[in-house]
C-alpha cells in the first residue's frame, strides 16, 4: 500500500511539474490568446488544455511509442521520470543479436528512449479530431552514444491517442536544443493553407571541440509539417527547410530544384553555390 501510495503522488508531483512548464511557455495575456491558452487573471497563469490533455493521456493510460530512427522498432514509452528540471516520458529496449553459444553470453542490442515531453510545441490550435505537435526526444546507446531528434507527433482526441510520424537528427552529443514555433497550422474548409513550422535551436560541438568538452557551436534548424489531410495522419512528416542558393534554384520560384527532380542530397549543403562544391 505504502509503495502504491509513493507512486500516485508521484505521479502527481510530475504532472504538477509538467503543468508548471507548460503553463509559463506564456506569462502574458496577450501571448496567452496567441496559443490559444486560458488565461487565468488571479493566478497570472497561462493554462493551455490541449497541452495537458496529451500529457495527462501519454503519461497513463495511453503511452505513446517511438519509431526507431532507420528502422522499424516501436519503442513504447511507459514509464515517466524527473531529470534535473524536465520531465520524460521513458522506454527501453532490447533486441538478441546473438544467442549465446560455447560457452559465450549471448549480445543484445540495447538503449533507452526519453521523450522530451516538457518541450513539448504544438503546431496548431485543434482541439479535436487530430492536432499535430513536435518534442524533443534522446537514444541512449548501449555504445553510450547519445543522439537527439525532433519528433513530429499526431493526437488524436477521440482514441486519446498520440502517433510518431516523422523524425529530424540534431546529432550526438547535443545539447540545450529548444523548440520555437514559426507558424501555425492553418485549415480552411478542411485542407491546410499554412503548414505549421517550428525552429530548433541547439548546441553542438565546434571544429576545434573533443567529445569531452560541452558543445558551444550554436545551430538552428526549420522543419514544416507536410500534412495533406488535416484528418488524416498518414502521410504526414517533417520536411527540413534550408536557405537554397540561386544557384540551386534555377526557375526562382523559391524552391530547390532537386525537390522537383527527386534528386536531393542530405550531405548537400544548398546554402553555398554550386560551383564552391
Amino acid at each position: 500500500m505504502f509503495t502504491t501510495l509513493n507512486k500516485v503522488l508521484l505521479g502527481l508531483v510530475l504532472i504538477m511539474i509538467v503543468a508548471y512548464f507548460l503553463q509559463n511557455r506564456a506569462n502574458t495575456p496577450e501571448a496567452c490568446a496567441n496559443i490559444d491558452g486560458l488565461w487565468d487573471a488571479q493566478e497570472a497563469v497561462c493554462k493551455t488544455p490541449t497541452q495537458q490533455v496529451i500529457f495527462q493521456s501519454l503519461s497513463k493510460p495511453h503511452p505513446v511509442a517511438i519509431v526507431y530512427p532507420d528502422s522499424e522498432r516501436l519503442v513504447s514509452l511507459n514509464k515517466v521520470e524527473q531529470i534535473e528540471d524536465y520531465v520524460y516520458f521513458r522506454g527501453h529496449y532490447e533486441t538478441l543479436v546473438k544467442e549465446a553459444s560455447d560457452g559465450n553470453e549471448a549480445v543484445y542490442d540495447r538503449g533507452s528512449v526519453y521523450l522530451n515531453i516538457s518541450k513539448l510545441t504544438l503546431l496548431d490550435k485543434h482541439t479535436k479530431d487530430l492536432t499535430y505537435f513536435a518534442a524533443p526526444f534522446i537514444i541512449n546507446t548501449a555504445g553510450n552514444s547519445v543522439f537527439v531528434y525532433v519528433g513530429l507527433f499526431s493526437y488524436d482526441f477521440a482514441s486519446q491517442q498520440a502517433k510518431h510520424l516523422s523524425s529530424a537528427l540534431l546529432g550526438n552529443g547535443i545539447r540545450e536544443e529548444e523548440i520555437e514555433l514559426k507558424e501555425s497550422s492553418v485549415v480552411k474548409n478542411n485542407v491546410f493553407v499554412q503548414e505549421g513550422s517550428i525552429q530548433v535551436n541547439f548546441k553542438s560541438l565546434g571544429p576545434d571541440q573533443t567529445a569531452a568538452q560541452y558543445p558551444t557551436q550554436q545551430n538552428e534548424m526549420t522543419l514544416q509539417l507536410v500534412a495533406l489531410d488535416p484528418k488524416d495522419d498518414k502521410n504526414a512528416t517533417f520536411r527540413r527547410i534550408t536557405a537554397v542558393h540561386e544557384s540551386w534554384d534555377l526557375d526562382h520560384d523559391g524552391v530547390n530544384d532537386c525537390e522537383q527532380q527527386g534528386n536531393c542530397d542530405h550531405t548537400v549543403d544548398y546554402s553555398k553555390a554550386k560551383a564552391e562544391l
